[in-house]
């Protein structure tokens, strides 16, 4: 069984078979002992997830490495378990045998197991970036290849720039990891995550990361990021950028009853700008960035 790299184990249904099953009889005699075991973790293991992950991962091998690319997600995970009710075992590892999975994504895999035409995206899907970490990963303790160098060499769906960013943002704090467990992590999110931790340090982002955990709370994206830069994130937020003429304009809002907001750290100042420029939605060409405070 394949899991995904850098996923909390709650979110990973393989990695929570797998350690399920590692402690059955040693550290609880069943599920429901499993889940309170499991209480301390982040995003939380329900008994439902813990119940679907065991099942899929009694499936047949052959439909499980169909999903060796694509991964099995938690989505991924309710439909096999439906597929597996309708249909039977033995009638998935037959069409799992006959599937060549290469190129697909999860939905087309699951409507060929489910007998129907598969229907391709309308836009070509990007592999989420911590299953790509994953299955190259595999492939390094599979002896399948060495480097990046050496995987880019054996597939040619893939290219440098995603693998590069997809292993690193595997590679940032679990407590980094566990903040966007609930929603999707993407390429662009990473990345502004990689390069707060170029400016603040790996150590003091998981710190700040676990402070977050710490005090859990309804944040959207945007929010969570504003946090782990000590930002305070109110409406719009302190921190804004806009467009004047051709110039790119950063404002920093500070209450007057809070003049501390008035200290940054250099290092913090600059990862505020960064991250701005990262995140603009509105790009224009040849602009000049200004400051106004």
């Amino acid at each position: 069984m394949s899991t995904l790299a850098g996923m909390p184990i709650s979110r990973d249904p393989l990695a929570l078979a797998n350690l399920y099953n590692a402690g059955l009889g040693r550290n609880w005699k069943n599920q429901r002992e499993a889940v309170a075991a499991m209480a301390r973790f982040t995003p939380k293991v329900t008994r439902e997830a813990l119940n679907r992950a065991v099942t899929v991962s009694k499936l047949p091998d052959e439909v499980i490495s169909l999903f060796n690319v694509a991964g099995i997600l938690p989505v991924t995970a309710r439909h096999l378990v439906k597929l597996a009710q309708k249909h039977g075992l033995a009638m998935l590892r037959e069409r799992a045998t006959a599937m060549d999975p290469t190129g697909k994504f999860w939905k087309e895999i699951i409507a060929v197991l489910d007998g129907r035409e598969p229907v391709p995206p309308k836009r070509p899907t990007k592999v989420p970036p911590l299953v790509l970490a994953a299955e190259y990963k595999r492939g390094l303790e599979e002896g399948r290849w060495t480097s990046i160098k050496a995987a880019l060499a054996v597939r040619n769906d893939w290219k440098a720039p995603r693998l590069r960013q997809a292993v690193a943002m595997s590679k940032l704090p679990p407590q980094v990891l566990e903040l966007f467990a609930s929603r999707a992590l993407t390429y662009s999110l990473g990345a502004t995550l990689i390069q707060i931790q170029k400016a603040i340090g790996t150590e003091e982002l998981a710190g700040r990361a676990t402070g977050i955990l710490g005090a859990p709370r309804r944040r959207s994206t945007d929010q969570i990021v504003a946090a782990l830069l000590n930002v305070r994130f109110k409406g719009e937020g302190n921190v804004r950028v806009r467009w004047k003429g051709s110039d790119m304009v950063f404002e920093f809002r500070v209450p007057v009853n809070e003049p501390e907001e008035l200290v940054f750290a250099a290092e913090e100042m600059a990862a505020l700008i960064e991250i701005s420029i990262m995140t603009l939605k509105i790009k224009k060409p040849g602009a000049k960035a200004k400051t106004s405070a």
